[in-house]
């Protein structure tokens, strides 16, 4: 019985220790504005064009991980953008940027620029190029020759695995 007690308190002392560790503070809403004003002027310095802003949102939220006898959390937030460029009508795509840093606004936006930004413009190419493939439709000229010569500059080019099953199912 005296065991039974133990295991018992045990299990309980460590379900009161399981806790969740907050990575990043919940950002305001002119935190959020701030972050959404700095990624668009920083697309339209990258790419020398405008972007539309077509969805925006913040979630602030606790993914859990559990374990034997514990469950532990970590709350952060998560940016979603879904833009499409105005120069270029087939580059539309969703991306996000995880707040998991308890920094501020500045050194999140250093680690989109360091991690993402060169690579929003041709994730956008890419996505294109699947959904033509995935509803057999054709190609959008200059707007397609435009962003391959742009993303192979750079040396961005995932876009080739879906352009080759295009010109390989798609061309006569």
């Amino acid at each position: 019985m005296k065991l039974l007690k133990t295991i018992i308190l045990s299990v309980a002392l460590i379900s009161l220790f399981s806790c969740s560790e907050r990575l990043s503070p919940k950002r305001s809403d002119a935190e959020q504005q701030q972050v959404k004003e700095q990624v668009m002027k920083l697309l339209k310095e990258e790419y020398h064009q405008p972007f539309k802003l077509k969805e925006f949102n913040y979630k602030y939220d606790t993914k859990y991980k559990y374990g034997f006898l514990y469950k532990k959390g970590e709350t952060s937030g998560l940016f979603k953008f879904k833009i499409q460029a105005i120069n270029n009508p087939i580059i539309s795509t969703d991306f996000y940027i995880f707040d998991g840093e308890k920094g501020s606004i500045k050194s999140l936006i250093n680690a989109f620029k360091k991690n993402q930004l060169n690579s929003v413009y041709c994730m956008g190419l890419t996505n294109y190029y699947r959904y033509i493939n995935n509803n057999s439709l054709t190609l959008k000229q200059p707007y397609t020759e435009q962003a391959e010569k742009y993303c192979s500059s750079i040396g961005q080019e995932r876009y080739k695995l879906y352009q080759n099953y295009y010109l390989k199912h798609h061309i006569n």
